[in-house]
């Protein structure tokens, strides 16, 4: 076979019919030709390079069936964009460059923004941009927005402190929209023990020890359920606790919750350990696991005298006569706080007789409480509205008949009157059998703490 008989687009040999040669030219006539052609194509070629080609043109590495041509090009110079201005933006930021502004009474976002040059368009992107933003609502006199700004006076970023442990980042991102986070700071917590005797007061005992104030008011609400701090308090009874004091970079912010507790109460001793489950629900327990809660407070007023005993025969100061009194009456300042001393529904919120403006709450089917002599209502307290135990309901006042400001209170079993203060009060739930183990072993320091000290006060206390 001859190599004219293969088709190079095939593998396969294929019989091809040869035409007779053409007449050949002159070879004096070929070599002008070939000449000509050569000559046109530089010049063409010439023609080329001059308009738009660079000096230096190289040919890159060919295949078998063309060459290709490469060539460098010189680019239009680029313009000045968007990313190069944000660039700009996210260089160093000097200390110097932030305005530090401290909220007055009155100021809002949009009147802080607006003394600073900032735009009404930023202001509501700000305000409206997500939950985090919503704390501006509610800033409050003597905290600081720190505000960075560009030359333009748009907002670069900010920074608000709402508290010690918690700063809001607003900044403005690349497409210029604002994006932002909360920063959490961590505050070291360090355990201290205190203890104190009553002699006048219970208030009076706790300044004496060094206990702050906040924390002997938490620890009267860890054992209100079983001691009414108005009327049980003995001199000589002793209490000791064990709370966290909370430090930022070794200086201390504020105390922190009460981890044990323990009360000698006319020689009864009442102790509580704070516990969290694995489920993260946290409240205060006795020593084997039973709940320091009630389903009611024993006493709906915080700290307030007892004008009237719960009896069957008194005599009533307005009707001036011998009647029952199903109740217990609470002297208070008129506008003192009436909490809820239980979870419950709303029965009824209105004028009701010698009681005047009252609130009836229903705990369940079985027990009902009774508030009356009210001043005024809490906002939102009105039949069929549920609510939560120790949450205002009221205020203390003298409608109806009524001598003075106090609160009666009364507390009701499947429609009978019970005496609020010799009630035994249902217990809320105690800790998970399947949790007690976890119990145990999570609360055995701080109880060992107290077990330190518990002997002294048994001692002491008699």
């Amino acid at each position: 076979m001859k190599f004219q008989d293969i088709d190079f687009k095939s593998d396969r040999p294929v019989a091809v019919k040869l035409r007779k040669p053409s007449p050949m030219l002159p070879k004096f006539q070929l070599k002008i030709l070939s000449k000509a052609i050569i000559a046109s194509t530089v010049i063409i070629l010439l023609g080329f390079s001059a308009s738009s080609w660079q000096p230096a043109a190289k040919i890159a590495n060919s295949t078998p069936k063309s060459a290709r041509l490469h060539y460098s090009l010189a680019l239009p110079k680029s313009e000045i964009t968007l990313e190069h201005e944000i660039a700009k933006l996210v260089q160093p930021i000097d200390d110097n460059d932030w305005k530090i502004i401290t909220i007055e009474s009155g100021d809002t976002l949009a009147r802080i923004f607006s003394a600073v040059g900032i735009s009404a368009a930023t202001t509501h992107a700000i305000a409206t941009l997500n939950e985090h933003t919503k704390s501006f609502r509610t800033i409050q006199p003597g905290q600081k927005i720190h505000i960075l700004q560009d030359d333009q006076n748009r907002l670069r970023m900010m920074k608000y402190v709402p508290d010690i442990t918690r700063t809001l980042v607003i900044q403005r991102n690349e497409d210029q929209s604002f994006s932002s986070k909360i920063i959490n700071y961590k505050l070291d917590a360090f355990p201290v023990y205190r203890e104190g005797v009553i002699k006048n007061s219970l208030f009076e005992a706790a300044a004496e020890a060094n206990i702050p104030q906040n924390i002997i008011m938490e620890m009267a609400n860890i054992f209100g359920w079983d001691i009414d701090f108005s009327l049980d308090i003995r001199m000589g009874d002793r209490f000791g606790v064990v709370y966290n004091e909370l430090y930022k970079n070794g200086v201390k912010i504020r105390n922190g919750q009460i981890l044990a507790a323990e009360f000698i109460n006319d020689g009864r001793r009442y102790k509580a350990v704070y516990y969290t489950d694995p489920q993260g629900n946290g409240n205060y327990f006795t020593e084997d696991g039973k709940s320091m809660r009630k389903a009611f407070l024993r006493s709906p007023v915080k700290f307030s005298r007892i004008s009237s005993r719960f009896s069957k025969k008194r005599w009533h100061p307005v009707l001036s006569g011998w009647r029952s009194h199903k109740g217990v009456d609470y002297a208070a300042a008129r506008g003192t706080p009436i909490r809820a001393s239980g979870d419950g529904k709303v029965s009824f919120a209105g004028n009701k007789g010698g009681l005047g403006r009252a609130i009836f709450i229903q705990h369940g089917g079985r027990y009902t409480t009774v508030y009356g002599h009210l001043n005024a209502y809490a906002k939102g307290v009105r039949k069929g509205k549920k609510v939560k135990q120790g949450q205002i309901i009221g205020y203390v006042g003298s409608s109806g008949l009524a001598t003075g400001p106090h609160l009666h209170y009364e507390f009701r079993v499947n429609g009978v009157h019970r005496n609020p203060l010799t009630v035994r009060l249902p217990e809320a739930k105690p800790v998970n059998p399947t949790y007690r183990d976890h119990f145990a072993k999570n609360t055995r320091a701080y109880l060992s703490m107290l077990q330190i000290m518990g002997s002294t006060l048994a001692i002491n206390s008699y």
